[in-house]
């Protein structure tokens, strides 16, 4: 198991509860020293890291944020979220190419499409409207590779017109590997099996992750595809001594009240109820409890397949190092013994 940490906006990402404000960019490269050095593998940059409401008067900029940790980090990969529905894909080609070289190809981009506006048309019935969005997302994937292989590149789409871009030194190409999509729909569960290299869920259970990893190595076949060999899940870390202090944050943060559910089942409604109370569904892998509880979560999830955890923490840096010296040497431990 690898694990990456969400950089956050500000102070964490719960949304209801105030708990902190903007963080300036020396911020963003102490954490990722710290984080480096704790053992994490990778960092993510969501998109929500401009976009997010709580924090839209923040200023720091996106890519300069990637290159500064470039700068301050040795290991650390670097994982960038781009939408077709925000991002200019040439941009976004342009902007890996150089933070990949700064980094000594530690970058990777994630090309995310989850449910938002646009994808909301499908559940409103506006099949049109949604399916304008799925064909945006397949160009932007093809002008991201075209930029990439090609010394100059011209492209006419539908959304998007390139005309002989030719930004890389003279008979060279650089291709940003590998390149990560996250998407829940079947048109783009199929368009990511057949254009990209690693698939990044949401938070789910157990279950629901290992039926999107079969699924996903099915249409992966059935395409002519190599397996995916990486999938990565959001999940949000809540650790204490015991498990009621764990579930007492869980209340704070949620506005839940833990005696209420008393079983998995009645656990996992009331986490998708709120869903919303931190990012990309975190709570529903319920990584809940003690520092046992939470490494014998971590193990069924890899047991599932899932090869990558995109954490998140609240207070990010006092949990982030609670996870990487109480957790994680837990896993490899019970794992090696086979527990």
């Amino acid at each position: 198991m690898k694990y990456a940490y969400w950089q956050p906006v500000s102070s964490s990402w719960l949304r209801h509860v105030e708990d902190g404000g903007p963080l300036s960019l020396s911020d963003v490269k102490e954490t990722a020293h710290t984080a480096e050095n704790l053992g994490f593998d990778a960092v993510f940059l969501p998109d929500t890291y401009l976009y997010q409401g709580k924090n839209a008067g923040q200023q720091l900029n996106f890519w300069e944020a990637a290159g500064a940790i470039a700068e301050a980090t040795d290991k650390l990969h670097i994982m960038a979220a781009v939408r077709p529905s925000i991002d200019q894909p040439v941009e976004a080609a342009r902007q890996a190419v150089m933070i990949d070289q700064i980094s000594n190809s530690r970058f990777s981009l994630a090309v995310v499409s989850f449910l938002r506006e646009e994808e909301q048309k499908r559940l409103d019935g506006d099949i049109a409207g949604s399916e304008d969005f799925y064909m945006q997302t397949e160009e932007f994937f093809e002008v991201l590779r075209g930029v990439w292989t090609a010394s100059s590149y011209t492209y006419d789409g539908l959304y998007y017109q390139v005309q002989h871009v030719d930004y890389l030194p003279a008979g060279k190409t650089k291709e940003i590997s590998p390149l990560y999509a996250g998407g829940e729909s079947d048109y783009l569960r199929q368009t990511i099996a057949e254009k990209c290299d690693a698939y990044v869920m949401k938070g789910g259970s157990v279950q629901e992750v290992a039926s999107m990893i079969a699924d996903m190595q099915i249409r992966r076949e059935a395409a002519g595809k190599s397996p995916f060999t990486e999938f990565g899940m959001t999940a949000y870390v809540i650790c204490r001594e015991t498990e009621e202090e764990a579930y007492q944050e869980w209340e704070r943060i949620t506005g839940g009240d833990y005696e209420s559910y008393v079983t998995e089942e009645e656990l996992a409604q009331k986490s998708k109820i709120s869903d919303d109370a931190v990012s990309a569904r975190g709570l529903r892998p319920h990584l809940v409890g003690t520092p046992l509880q939470i490494a014998q979560r971590i193990l069924a999830y890899e047991h599932a397949g899932v090869s990558l955890l995109l954490l998140q923490f609240s207070p990010h840096m006092q949990e982030m190092v609670r996870f990487a010296n109480e957790i994680m040497p837990l896993v490899e431990e019970m794992r090696d013994n086979s527990i």
